[in-house]
C-alpha cells in the first residue's frame, strides 16, 4: 500500500496522501533557484467567459457564519480580504428553498434579504477586481429528521410533508452513523419522485436567478461531496430503475438537467461543476466512480462549461488515505488513475460543440501547499488549483505563494464557529513584524481578552459600584446557574452592577451537601402554590427587623454522598466557567459528589463579593413610570434568629433558583390513611436508612435507581419498584434478583397498597417517592403567570426569556443532559440583550415558539423543559446562537460561549451511557 500511496502522491504533484490532515508546507520544497514568480500558476488563464490573472482559486467553504440562511456582514470583509485582481472566489455551498435548508448556519439564496446580503459581498469582491461564482447545492440525505422538521417549521408549515420529516435522495438508502449537525442518525431518506426532481431543478434555477440579481459572475454546481446530485451519481445510493438510474448515462441525467437549466440564465461558459470522484463523502461508494465521473465530465466539456473542479484522491473525509486507496484499487482503478490525470487527458481531447466556446479547464483541489500548487500547474496536471484551509488563515495567500513567504497555520477549532475569530481576524504578512504578524488575532482591536472571563480585567470588583450608565442586575440563587450567570454578564465589562441573593449560608445550590435534610415534604404535594406559598411581608416601613419567619423555604439539597453525576465530566463542565478537576478513575467519566461539592464551592466562593448570603427574595414588584424597574423585597436571616426585611430596586432580574428543592408527590387516593412511613428521595442519604425494612420505591428516575440499588443490600427482599414507564436510557435496570417491578398505585387503604393491575401489597414499611420536584416561584406571583402544575414555567421563550416581562430571565430551567455551558450561554445571551447588542423576535413570535413546544411535548407539562433527545440539545445550542446573530455579525470581541454543541460531547454522551450502565450493573 505504501508503494500505491507513493504512486498516487507522484500523480498528484507529490502532494500529501493523508486526507484532511495538517501537512507542513516544509514537507516538500521546490528545487533551489526555482522561478516561483514565473510559474504558470501566476499567468492568465481563460476560464469560460472570463480571463483570470492567476490560477489560485478560493474554494467554496461552509464556515457556519450565516444566520438563518443569510450571509453575515462579516462575509463582506472575509471575501474582500481574500479577493485579488483577476482572481476567482467561489461562495460557500448555498441552498435554495427554506424547506430544504441543510442545518442552522448553512446558507440559502431564496429571500430578498438573502439576495441583498450576497449582493454586498459580490460588490466588495468586484471592487477588488475579482470574479464571484456562487456555489449552489442541495444536501439531499445529508441531513436528519430533526433538521428537516426544523427547516419545515421555519418555512411556516404546521404539518410535515406527506413523506414525513425525512430527507430527500435518489433512493431510500440510509447513510450510516450520526449526523454531526443534529447528533442523531441520518434516517432513511425519501426517494424523490419525478415531480420532485422537477421541483428541485426549478429551485436550482431560481437560486441561480437570485445569484444573478446579486451580481454573481457565474455559478458553481456542487455535484460532489456526497450531496444530492452526487447521490444520484453513485449506484450504491441510486437504485432507481427509471430514466434517472440503472446506467452511467441515466445517473448523470439529473446533474446535466440542472446544468442546462442554469445555462438558460448564465450560459454554459459561466458555469463550473465541482465533483469528487475519488472520495466517499457521505458514503458515496458507487461501483464505477471513475467511469461515472469521466462520462459526466465529457458531457460537461461538450457543453462547454467554464471549468470542472475535481477533488483529488488525497481528500477522503470518511476513510483514512490507505483505506480509501484500497477501496479504489478494489474497483479496478489503477494507482496512476487515482489522480487528476484521467480528467486532464479527457479535457485535452474533448472540445465544446459550439466552436466559439473556450474549452473547459480543470481545477484541482485538496490539501495543496505552496509547492504542490506550483508543481501541479507547472507540470500540467491541472489548469488551476483551489485552496480552502490555507486561504482561511492567509488572506494574502496569492502573494505568499508567489513570493515563497511563510504561511500562517490554520486553527481548526474556528472553522465552523460563528463569530469573527478565525474568520476575519487573520492578518496579512508583515515583514517588519515577522512571525508575530502571521498569527490569528483572536480579538477585535482594543477588546478584552475573553480568556479571563472578564473577571480580572473588566473593572467589576464588587456589587456596589456606581459607574455612570451601569444597569443594576439582581441574580436570585448562587448555585451553578447563578454563578455562571454572573460570570457571563461580567464578560461584557462594566455594563452591569451585579448582586446575587442566596438563601443559604454558602454558595453552590444543589451541589451543597446537607448531611441531614431539613426539608419536610407534604404527602401529597400536587399544588406548588399551596406547598410553597409566598411569605407575607410584615407591616411597617422597610428596612424592618422582626422575629424569624418559620415557614418552610426548602433550603436543603437532595444530594447524597454516594451520588455521582449523570453527565460525563467533559460535557458537564466543558467550556464553562466551572473548571473542575478530572474524575477519579473509579468514577470516570463522571464526577463524584465529593469532587463536585468541593469544586463548585471553590469556584463559587470567588464570587463572594457579589453574594448576599442568608437572603431570600420574597417578592418582586414592578415600579417606575412605565413599570420598567423591579423592586425586590428581601428577607435576611440574622444570627440572633431574627429577620431583616429590606427592599432594593433593580433594572433586571435573573432567576437562577434551580428546580430540585420543592418535592413533588402525586395525589393518591387514600394516601392519608397510610399507616407506614412516607419518604421523598430529597431527604434520603443512604441505603442503610431502610435496613430490615420492606420498601416500595415510586418512580424510575436516576434518584429512584440509586435509592433502589443502594437499599438492596440493607432492605428486606424484595424491594418493590412502582413505575409508570421504564427509565428511557436504562429500561432494564430493575431487572435483577431482589427487585420486583409493580405497576402504578391505584389507591391505598390503611396498610394495603392497591395496584392498578388489581394486586395488593401489604407489610410495606415505607413508601419512598422518587417523583421529582416543582418549578415554583412564589416571589413572582404578582407579576407573571403562575405555574399551577409546577411542571413547567409558562411564558418563557427558549426556556429563558420572560415573554411578559422583558427585564426578567430564567437561567437553568431547561434540563435533559445539558452542559453547564448551556446556562452560561443563556446568561450571556441575556447580557447581550439587556446591553442592547441583540434583539429578540417580536412577542408574537415568542408566543408561537411556546405554542409549538407545547404541541411537540404533548399534554404533559413535565416534558416541556426537558431536551430529551440528542438532537434537541444540539439544535437548542444552535437556536440560542442564532439569537446572538446581530452580535456575531460584528467584530465581536468574545464569542467563546456562542459555539455549537461540540461533536465530541455527542460521543461522550454515547460512551458515557455504556459506562453508567456498567455502574448500575446492567449487562452489556
Amino acid at each position: 500500500m505504501a508503494q500505491v500511496a507513493a504512486v498516487v502522491a507522484h500523480a498528484n504533484a507529490r502532494g500529501p496522501t493523508s486526507g484532511f490532515t495538517d501537512v507542513s508546507d516544509d514537507d516538500f520544497q521546490l528545487p533551489p533557484g526555482y522561478d516561483r514568480v514565473g510559474s504558470k500558476l501566476f499567468r492568465p488563464l481563460k476560464v469560460g467567459a472570463f480571463t483570470l490573472q492567476h490560477r489560485i482559486v478560493h474554494a467554496a467553504l461552509g464556515r457556519s457564519r450565516s444566520i438563518k440562511g443569510q450571509e453575515s456582514p462579516l462575509a463582506v470583509k472575509y471575501f474582500s480580504q481574500r479577493a485579488t485582481p483577476g482572481g476567482l472566489i467561489i461562495s460557500q455551498a448555498t441552498g435554495g428553498k427554506p424547506e430544504w435548508m441543510a442545518w442552522p448556519f448553512s446558507a440559502s439564496l431564496h429571500s430578498e434579504d438573502q439576495v441583498r446580503a450576497v449582493a454586498r459581498i459580490v460588490e466588495a469582491v468586484h471592487e477588488k477586481g475579482a470574479f464571484w461564482f456562487h456555489q449552489l447545492t442541495h444536501v439531499g440525505r445529508c441531513t436528519s429528521p430533526a433538521l428537516v422538521k426544523l427547516a419545515w417549521e421555519r418555512a411556516g408549515h404546521t404539518e410535515p410533508p406527506p413523506y414525513g420529516y425525512r430527507s430527500l435522495s435518489a433512493s431510500e438508502v440510509e447513510e450510516s452513523g450520526i449526523n454531526t449537525h443534529s447528533g442523531e442518525p441520518f434516517g432513511k431518506p425519501h426517494a424523490v419522485s419525478k415531480e420532485q426532481i422537477k421541483e428541485i431543478r426549478e429551485d436550482f434555477k431560481n437560486s441561480a436567478r437570485n445569484a444573478e440579481r446579486a451580481g454573481a459572475d457565474g455559478i458553481e454546481i456542487l455535484a460532489g461531496n456526497g450531496f444530492l446530485l452526487d447521490q444520484f451519481l453513485h449506484d450504491n445510493i441510486n437504485q432507481r430503475t427509471d430514466e434517472y438510474g440503472g446506467s452511467i448515462e441515466n445517473r448523470s441525467r439529473f446533474v446535466l438537467e440542472v446544468i442546462d437549466d442554469i445555462a438558460e440564465i448564465f450560459g454554459h461558459q459561466k458555469i463550473g461543476v465541482r465533483i469528487s470522484p475519488f472520495s466517499n463523502f457521505h458514503e458515496t461508494d458507487g461501483s464505477q466512480p471513475l467511469a461515472q465521473l469521466l462520462h459526466l465530465t465529457r458531457e460537461l466539456a461538450l457543453r462547454g462549461v467554464a471549468y470542472v473542479h475535481v477533488g483529488e484522491a488525497r481528500v477522503s473525509r470518511n476513510l483514512d488515505i490507505e483505506e480509501n486507496l484500497k477501496r479504489l484499487l478494489d474497483k479496478g482503478i489503477s494507482a496512476e488513475d487515482i489522480s487528476l490525470r484521467p480528467f486532464r487527458d479527457l479535457l485535452r481531447k474533448v472540445r465544446p460543440v459550439d466552436p466559439a466556446y473556450t474549452p473547459t479547464v480543470l481545477f484541482g483541489a485538496g490539501g495543496y501547499t505552496s509547492t504542490t500548487a506550483i508543481l501541479t500547474v507547472d507540470e500540467d496536471l491541472a489548469d488551476g488549483v483551489v485552496f480552502g484551509r490555507r486561504f482561511i488563515s492567509n488572506p494574502d495567500l496569492v502573494d505568499r505563494v508567489r513570493l515563497g513567504l511563510q504561511l500562517t497555520p490554520y486553527d481548526r477549532d474556528t472553522f465552523y464557529t460563528h463569530g469573527a475569530k478565525g474568520y476575519t481576524t487573520y492578518k496579512n504578512y508583515d515583514a517588519g513584524q515577522g512571525v508575530k504578524a502571521l498569527g490569528l488575532n483572536g480579538t477585535a482591536d482594543g477588546a478584552p481578552d475573553s480568556a479571563t472571563n472578564g473577571r480580572a480585567s473588566n473593572g467589576i470588583t464588587n456589587g456596589t459600584g456606581d459607574h455612570a450608565g451601569r444597569k443594576r442586575l439582581a441574580i436570585i440563587g448562587a448555585g451553578i446557574s447563578g454563578i455562571v450567570a454572573a460570570s457571563a454578564f461580567q464578560r461584557l465589562g462594566n455594563d452591569f452592577e451585579i448582586q446575587i441573593f442566596e438563601r443559604k449560608a454558602v454558595p453552590g445550590g444543589s451541589w451543597v451537601y446537607d448531611e441531614v435534610s431539613n426539608t419536610v415534604p407534604n404527602f401529597p404535594s400536587e399544588n406548588p402554590e399551596s406547598v410553597n406559598p409566598p411569605v407575607l411581608r410584615p407591616e411597617g416601613i422597610l428596612p424592618l427587623t422582626v422575629p424569624r419567619n418559620t415557614q418552610q423555604r426548602y433550603t436543603s439539597t437532595p444530594l447524597y454522598s454516594s451520588l455521582y453525576a449523570n453527565i460525563p465530566f467533559d460535557v458537564m463542565t466543558g467550556s464553562s466557567t466551572f473548571k473542575l478537576t478530572d474524575p477519579m478513575p473509579e468514577f470516570a467519566p463522571y464526577l463524584s459528589a465529593t469532587q463536585l461539592v468541593e469544586g463548585v464551592a471553590s469556584i463559587s466562593h470567588q464570587y463572594d463579593d457579589l453574594i448576599h448570603y442568608n437572603t431570600t427574595v420574597e417578592n418582586v414588584e414592578k415600579v417606575g413610570a412605565d413599570d420598567e424597574k423591579l423592586r425586590l423585597i428581601l428577607r435576611t436571616e440574622n444570627a440572633d434568629f431574627t429577620d431583616t426585611w429590606s427592599e432594593e430596586v433593580f433594572d433586571f432580574l435573573i432567576v437562577a433558583t434551580g428546580h430540585n428543592s420543592v418535592p413533588h408527590v402525586p395525589a393518591i387516593s387514600g394516601l392519608d390513611t397510610w399507616k407506614g412511613q412516607l419518604r421523598h428521595s430529597t431527604t434520603w442519604r443512604s441505603g442503610e436508612e431502610f435496613k430490615a425494612q420492606s420498601i416500595l420505591v415510586v418512580g424510575s428516575s436516576e434518584s429512584a435507581i440509586d435509592v433502589t440499588l443502594q437499599s438492596l443490600p440493607h432492605a428486606k427482599s424484595p424491594v418493590y419498584v412502582s413505575q409508570r414507564t421504564p427509565h428511557p436510557r436504562f429500561p432494564t435496570v430493575f431487572n435483577r434478583k431482589g427487585i420486583e417491578i409493580v405497576p402504578t398505585i391505584s389507591h391505598i387503604d390503611g396498610n394495603s397498597i392497591h395496584l392498578s393491575n388489581g394486586a395488593v401489597l401489604t407489610d410495606i414499611d415505607t413508601i419512598v417517592f422518587s417523583t421529582g420536584y416543582f418549578y415554583t416561584y412564589p416571589f413572582l406571583n404578582h407579576i407573571r403567570p403562575s405555574a399551577p402544575s409546577g411542571q413547567r414555567v409558562p411564558g418563557l421563550y427558549q426556556h429563558i426569556f420572560d415573554i411578559y416581562n422583558p427585564n426578567i430571565a430564567f437561567i437553568g430551567v431547561a434540563t435533559g443532559t445539558l452542559a453547564w455551558l448551556a446556562w452560561e450561554k443563556s446568561a450571556f445571551l441575556t447580557a447581550l440583550l439587556w446591553s442592547g447588542r441583540i434583539k429578540l423576535p417580536p412577542v408574537e413570535e415568542q408566543k408561537k415558539w411556546e405554542a409549538r413546544r407545547l404541541v411537540q411535548t404533548g399534554p404533559k407539562d413535565k416534558m416541556f423543559h426537558i431536551l430529551a433527545q440528542p438532537s434537541d440539545r444540539v439544535i437548542y445550542f444552535d437556536e440560542l446562537n442564532e439569537i446572538a446573530g446581530d452580535y456575531l455579525n460584528t467584530e465581536a470581541p468574545d464569542d467563546e460561549l456562542l459555539r455549537s454543541f461540540p461533536w465530541d460531547w455527542i460521543v461522550s454522551l454515547g460512551t458515557g451511557h455504556a459506562r453508567k450502565a456498567q455502574f448500575y450493573g446492567i449487562p452489556a
